[in-house]
């Protein structure tokens, strides 16, 4: 794949005149993280915001090869006078940063909807063939906004939602598109906080560009359900489809006798003589930030991995619970996998940090058309990820048809985690 660049670097770049930095974004709600299989809450990361992050996209390149080993620093945050605060507060942080000497503390109070700062550029920025990030801490789950509007004022939104974690690159998506912007012109660029209710609080560095793969889709399953096997799987053999299954070996039915919802290991076997790819949700598919007793996040990623290589799959991939991580789950799958998948939006770029790759969970059929047309247009990873079929497949069957419409196009490609593993992490 040839290498993207993007038009000038941040020291030739300053902020004109504003216009238009009046206005909020509260986000759609479309980041959805799954509640998990046994009905704990997401959201609730504990991360304490005070890491130094994982130290990639420090914005060197990586001259002249034909594939991209790392993110390009757009702004380090060095200097914030290019910046205009519209609502909040946006203040150097000494402490801590991924790139350069600092990163930006953002807060916005109760009677603020938003952190909002805006950078206006002199020149036109191109970004037809690449996608922003941010490097991202904060105490609690925070959504976190990037806004690239032409000279007209339409514009793309990339969006994450990242729990409580230490300062580490943030892979983003696309939330939506309003009006029809001209990528190859943007003329400003906003990041934003949307508060909520209470106060909103997060650490940024290093907003940086990352090159866009051709539009690529991944479907998955978690939670290890019999219906997996029983109903999704027919469905994705007649339209010619596998898929990974996320499975939680401890909840695992010894057999097909026993009560419960959930696969035996014979079944899982099935999938993956199907040509499913098999990964972990965790030893009990219990959110890692939320565990009682003995059992840490370490534990429960590295007994899941452990099965897995026991029973001859590849250990390389897991989900987190219910889409929710802080600094030690996060620890945990770095340490034992390759790829880590979480909550999120659609149309990804390039990953920096493969801990944290983000999916569209559980759609219903509009979500998901709407994200694979808007992969198919721009250019991206999109991971679908389904859970309970508590009201039939009909989503399911409605995604995968639209699927195959673009396939056959020749408009979007479908992969494995290990195509991804292999071609599109930084």
């Amino acid at each position: 794949m040839k290498r993207r660049t993007y038009l000038a670097t941040a020291g030739a770049l300053t902020l004109g005149g504003c216009m238009g930095f009046g206005e909020t974004d509260e986000p759609r709600g479309n980041d959805s993280n799954s509640s998990d299989p046994d009905g704990n809450e997401t959201g609730n990361g504990d991360g304490n915001g005070n890491g130094n992050g994982d130290g990639n996209g420090d914005g060197n390149g990586n001259g002249d090869g034909d594939v991209p080993t790392e993110a390009e620093t757009f702004d380090d945050f060095e200097d914030l006078s290019d910046w205009q605060v519209v609502s909040g507060s946006a203040t150097p942080y000494t402490d801590y940063s991924v790139v350069g000497s600092q990163s930006v503390l953002l807060e916005a109070s109760e009677e603020e909807s938003q952190v909002r700062i805006a950078r206006e550029l002199d020149e036109p920025l191109d970004v037809t063939e690449i996608t922003p990030g941010l490097a991202v801490a904060s105490h609690s789950t925070v959504n976190v906004g990037i806004q690239l509007y032409d000279e007209t004022r339409d514009k793309v939104v990339y969006r994450q939602r990242t729990h409580g974690m230490s300062i580490r690159h943030v892979n983003f998506g696309v939330e939506y598109i309003n009006g029809d912007p001209d990528l190859s012109a943007v003329t400003e660029i906003h990041i934003s906080i949307w508060v909520g209710d209470g106060t909103a609080e997060a650490w940024i560095d290093d907003l940086h560009f990352v090159p866009k793969p051709d539009p690529t889709v991944l479907l998955q399953f978690d939670g290890g359900y019999e219906s997996h096997l029983t109903e999704a799987m027919p469905l994705l053999e007649e339209y010619g489809y596998s898929a990974t299954a996320f499975v939680p070996p401890s909840r695992l039915r010894a057999s097909e006798d026993d009560e419960g919802d959930r696969l035996t290991a014979d079944q899982v076997a099935e999938l993956a003589d199907a040509g499913w790819t098999i990964g972990s949700y965790g030893a009990h598919g219990n959110d890692l930030t939320a565990l009682e007793g003995e059992r840490t996040p370490a534990s429960e990623i590295e007994e899941a991995a452990t099965w897995l290589e026991d029973e001859g799959y590849d250990p390389e991939y897991v989900a987190y619970p219910g889409g929710a991580y802080n600094d030690e789950a996060i620890e945990a799958v770095e340490a034992n996998h390759e790829l880590g998948f979480t909550g999120g939006y659609p149309v990804n770029g390039y990953l920096t940090n493969a801990a944290l790759c983000p999916r569209l969970v559980h759609p219903d059929g509009d979500e998901a058309r709407e994200a694979l047309e808007t992969t198919a247009e721009l250019g991206g990873i999109t991971a679908i990820s389904f859970v309970r079929f508590d009201g039939g497949v009909g989503e399911l069957e409605a995604t995968l048809g639209h699927v195959q419409e673009l396939e056959e196009a020749g408009e979007i490609e479908v992969v494995t985690p290990q195509d991804v593993a292999d071609e599109y992490v930084l």
